[in-house]
């Protein structure tokens, strides 16, 4: 088949192939229950309840979306997957849009960016009613402002607004590692950085009070966390997916989060789906290593790239310590699925254009 046809028609292809998944979720929801359960409000009296009784942060975001679709509407729970999986699949549109454009016209890059697309995973917990399904877009879009160099842009500013509200310690992650970018590898005048400094610590310590309020901190932020950490942990010890993740020494935390189960640590259909995904995206991993360390010396850090490395090395270190279930972990490891693959792919277009087209 021609490539410009494949071009053409990959793009519909993957919106139908990423819709597929809102029946699997739904399946799912009604075998295993969830926190999809709890956003559509099955079995809940809603006469005496307002729209207005959502109107806090956290998962109460959710609710408010939910709520008229369900109380008004009356709408089945499957109508509530699709509706979460068309809204999450304008992300994989975005996503693909720039893969395609990064790798210009390179056909390995455009294969690569079509297989890693295509894995199940993040489509699974994307047409799923939640957290993830609504923040992947935002993150796809705040990815695709940096890289594009428009940090001033209003899909940026409200993408950081959305992630603050329904999650506030993924945006203060995604916030750090912006300010460092900006700082080290931003090029601006000096009162432009003093400015975004100004901006991002004023959002920061926003962030700080959602934080608190979410958690009821009243001793101290840092303390409750730990304490909710200790606990979660605990809990998580009784679930048939436990991890032991707070044995591990912190390199291995990070290959924990982002690599594992393997296929050989899971039984059943699906555990054996998720490691041959996690395989394919450790050797990903592996590739990327390997061919930057042999043309490092023609590797160049933009904003993006220390962005999304930094934010990648942080958002793994918050989550490996306090989700130890493999459930959890293949989760939440969604929402950075789009920095992992314009990282890698525009990495591998560097290297490609910068005096080293041997490599492919």
């Amino acid at each position: 088949m021609n490539s410009t046809l494949i071009l053409r028609c990959f793009p519909y292809f993957l919106l139908l192939y990423h819709l597929v998944f809102a029946w699997f979720a739904y399946e799912y929801v009604n075998q295993n229950n969830g926190d999809a359960v709890k956003y559509w409000f099955v079995g809940k009296n809603l006469s005496a309840t307002s729209w207005t009784d959502f109107l806090h942060p956290g998962s109460d975001a959710i609710k408010l979306i939910t709520f008229p679709l369900v109380k008004f509407m009356h709408l089945p729970g499957w109508v509530g997957c699709l509706i979460f999986s068309i809204w999450s699949g304008f992300g994989f549109w975005k996503l693909w849009n720039l893969l395609k454009n990064i790798s210009s016209g390179n056909n390995y890059l455009l294969g690569i960016s079509m297989m890693l697309l295509l894995l199940p995973n993040v489509h699974f917990w994307t047409s799923l009613i939640g957290k993830e399904a609504v923040l992947f877009v935002p993150v796809v879009l705040i990815a695709e402002r940096i890289y594009k160099k428009h940090y001033f842009s209003l899909p940026l500013i409200l993408s950081f607004l959305i992630i603050a509200w329904i999650r506030p310690h993924v945006a203060l992650v995604f916030l750090i590692a912006f300010l460092i970018a900006i700082l080290w590898k931003g090029e601006m005048q000096t009162k432009t950085k003093a400015f975004i400094s100004g901006f991002v610590l004023i959002f920061g310590t926003g962030l700080y009070w959602l934080l608190a309020r979410i958690t009821n901190a009243h001793e101290g932020l840092i303390a409750k966390i730990q304490n909710l950490y200790a606990a979660h942990n605990l809990k998580l010890k009784n679930t048939s997916s436990y991890v032991p993740m707070e044995d591990y020494i912190y390199p291995y935390k990070l290959f924990t989060f982002y690599f594992r189960p393997l296929s050989f640590e899971k039984e059943g259909v699906f555990g054996q789906i998720i490691g041959l995904e996690n395989g394919i995206l450790l050797v990903f991993f592996l590739i990327i290593l390997y061919i930057s360390i042999r043309n490092l010396k023609f590797l160049t850090w933009n904003v993006f790239s220390v962005f999304a490395g930094i934010c990648l090395l942080l958002y793994g270190t918050v989550f490996a310590y306090g989700y130890a279930n493999f459930g959890m972990i293949i989760r939440t490891k969604t929402l950075v699925f789009p920095l992992i693959l314009i990282f890698g792919i525009s990495l591998l277009h560097q290297i490609r254009i910068e005096r080293k087209p041997k490599t492919f």
